[in-house]
């Protein structure tokens, strides 16, 4: 299993968690499982998703979900999602 870390920028946290929270299926569809969320200490608005992934390629995949990149617009992200796959040592 492989660990995941999805980092980007939103304009509001309070607007985006909901729009967040609302698109659970969309996760679970791509493999995400014991997802947490998390803010920079010094950015609240600077968002990290860790998730744990059996399929590395599929979590890779769902950034190409057109649906996802409205979705994303909805919740007001600002910055380019940087995805990060962290493997057991």
């Amino acid at each position: 299993m492989s660990t995941i870390i999805v980092n980007h920028k939103v304009k509001d946290y309070a607007k985006w968690r909901p729009i967040y929270d609302a698109d659970a299926k969309r996760r679970q569809t791509y493999g995400f499982k014991n997802t947490r969320v998390y803010r920079a200490a010094d950015d609240p608005n600077n968002i990290f998703i860790v998730a744990d992934v059996t399929d590395t390629s599929l979590v890779l995949k769902m950034k190409d979900d057109p649906d996802l990149a409205a979705k994303m617009a909805e919740g007001g992200v600002i910055s380019e999602p940087t995805i990060s796959v962290l493997n057991p040592a």
